[in-house]
Parts: C-alpha cells; structure tokens; sequence
C-alpha cells in the first residue's frame, strides 16, 4: 500500500495549500519529492497497464486510484478521444481531467487507429506500453486490467502473484476457448513473448479479424505458455460451468476474493437493461456521466442525487437496449411522491431487482 505522501501526489487527498503558494510548509518539498519520487519506475516488481477509452471515464478516477494504491507502478494507456474530423469541443469533453492523470504514475497515447476498435485499440495500447517496460527489469510482473474495473482489496495485490506460483499467466476467467482480457497477471517474458506474438498479426490490417482475447488464447497455446486457472471463476446464475467473462452480476469469484475484482461498466450496463440496482455512487465521476449514459443520463442522474426510485424506474424504460422499445413517461407514472423507502410491490410492478435476490 502506499502512504499519504504518495495518495497527495496522486491527488486522492488534498494539498491543503493556503493561497500564497509561498508558504514553505503547505507547498510541496521539491527536495524531498526530487530524492524519492523522480526515479518512481525503479521501485516496483510489477507494472499495471489499464487500457482505456472514453467508454470508462465515469469509471476511470475510481479505477486509477484504486490501482496507485496497490504500490505498483501505474501506466494509463488512454486511445485518443477523438478524431481529425470532430470538433474541440468533443475532444476536450472527452479527456481525462487532472485528478485522473494525477492517479496513474504515466499515460500513453497509441496512433489513431480505424475500425474493429477493441482489436486494435486493446493491441496497440498494451504495445506501446511494452516498449516502458522493456526499459526496466525490475518489472517481473505486468498486469492488464481496464478501465472500467476495479480492486476493492488493492492491498491483496501480491496474494495473485502467489497464487499465479510458477505459471506464466492467469486471468479473471478464462474457459477452453477464450481468456479474458478484463484483468491478466502475467510472468514478464510471457508478456514479452505473447505481445511480440501478437504485433506479427497486426503489421498487417485484417478487416474484423481476432479479438484480443481470441489472439491470446492463441499466442498461449502456439507458445506453450502455462495457464493458471483460478479455482472460483464467476459463473452465469445458474450455470455451473459456463463462464461470466464480464461478471455482470458481482458473482463469487478468485480475483474478488483477493483484490475486490468487479467490473464496474459491465454491472452498470446490466443493471439498466435488466433493471437491478445500479452500482454505487462512489464509483462514478459525475462530471463525464453524460458522455457515455446520455439516453437515460438525466434520470439516473436524478436518482443519484435524490435517491428517488421513480427516476430509477424511469431510467430503465429509457434505457432499453432496442430504440423502439424506450419510453419516455412522466415521472408521476411511477409515483406522485417519491420513493426513497424500500417498497418491494412497486420494485416488483416496475421491475426492480437486487442482485441475489
């Protein structure tokens, strides 16, 4: 874990700087910070590269902070917000503001690229970020986690490097055809090896071709890499075997165990489509909210600031997963006073579920 010094760096807590910045005992130490911070890289057996895009920005603070305070070294490998052809103001709507880039000790940039974007962008982000670790061997272990993940249990961080053991790599769930890229500790020359595997599939541009996940499990096996399976994967409810790869439901599982794994952007999305109890308000950064929500973003908006149910309610049938089956009705439909209070007939009516219930 880390100490407060390093979560004031990282602006997860305040300066408390009064306004002259003159102060020697409210600004920084340069001195200090110049001794023990400039060579950051060198202090850690294991690199974190969160691959991202503008889809986890609600999501992203959370993340980042979470992930700096495992101790690890921290690289945010961010896909450009925008295109040539779009306008400024996307562009900066779009990019992570300073407490985001205060979290993660680097971030990168990849080249733009076209179409298939998790192919390219999940590829080209991890490529880039290999070429920082190559420059420093005291990475032993890389992990790729993204953006819209998070560790509740960043101190559990070395209890999955003891349990990988002698394995070259292991994922948050993996099955007999695919090995999911949401989270990956691997050994370091796997990762070497894997990502050099992969960029002789991506010299060449392929229309719709692999995934990441389906190269992976490839560049796996062709390499004869060993697999550590986790022994509690998250499984679909009621599907003893069959893999969630995106543990939409908070499902019992290894990497929650030892690091408080959830994928944040996946609860979310299945909560609006299947109408559970959306995520905690913690976890989200209002002000890019809108970017990525924006047909029930008023609504659930609204929820989170009241927590009125009827907004809820409202936010699903606005967030349908087909055009044509959205509604848009009054909020007075769902109630003429607000609904704070637990009240399982209009949950019921209105088709609000918890998760396990």
């Amino acid at each position: 874990m880390i100490t407060k010094e390093e979560k004031t760096l990282a602006r997860m807590v305040p300066f408390n700087q009064t306004p002259s910045t003159s102060n020697h005992f409210n600004r920084p130490n340069y001195i200090d910070l110049s001794l023990n911070y400039n060579n950051v890289p060198h202090k850690s057996n294991a690199a974190i590269i969160c691959t991202s895009h503008r889809g986890h920005l609600a999501f992203l603070k959370y993340a980042l902070r979470k992930y700096r305070e495992t101790g690890k070294f921290v690289i945010c490998s961010y896909d450009p917000p925008a295109y040539p052809w779009d306008s400024d103001e996307h562009f900066k709507n779009n990019m992570p503001d300073l407490d985001m880039f205060a979290a993660a000790h680097m971030w990168i940039h990849k080249h733009f690229t076209y179409e298939e974007p998790k192919r390219n962008g999940w590829f080209w982000d991890v490529r880039y970020a290999q070429g920082v670790i190559k420059n420093f061997d005291n990475f032993e272990y890389v992990f790729t986690v993204n953006g819209d993940c998070i560790w509740e249990k960043p101190e559990g961080v070395d209890g999955l490097i003891e349990l990988m053991g002698d394995n070259d790599l292991m994922a948050v769930s993996s099955d007999h055809n695919t090995i999911h890229t949401c989270a990956v500790l691997f050994k370091r020359k796997a990762f070497m090896k894997i990502m050099d595997y992969m960029t002789k599939h991506h010299k060449v541009s392929i229309i719709g071709s692999y995934s990441p996940e389906r190269l992976l499990i490839e560049a796996v096996r062709v390499l004869e890499l060993k697999e550590k399976k986790v022994p509690k994967q998250p499984e679909e409810p009621g599907e003893s075997g069959n893999v969630d790869h995106y543990s939409r439901y908070r499902q019992p599982n290894t990497w929650n165990d030892i690091v408080g794994y959830r994928n944040i952007g996946a609860e979310w999305l299945t909560a609006q489509i299947e109408g559970y109890y959306p995520p905690d308000k913690k976890y989200f950064d209002f002000k890019y909210f809108r970017v990525i929500f924006s047909h029930c973003a008023n609504q659930m908006l609204k929820y989170y600031e009241t927590d009125d149910k009827r907004y809820l309610y409202s936010g699903f049938d606005q967030a349908e997963d087909s055009w044509y089956d959205r509604v848009y009705y009054p909020i007075e439909r769902y109630g003429e006073e607000p609904i704070c209070e637990e009240d399982i007939e209009k949950d019921k009516y209105f088709g609000l579920k918890k998760l396990g219930g």
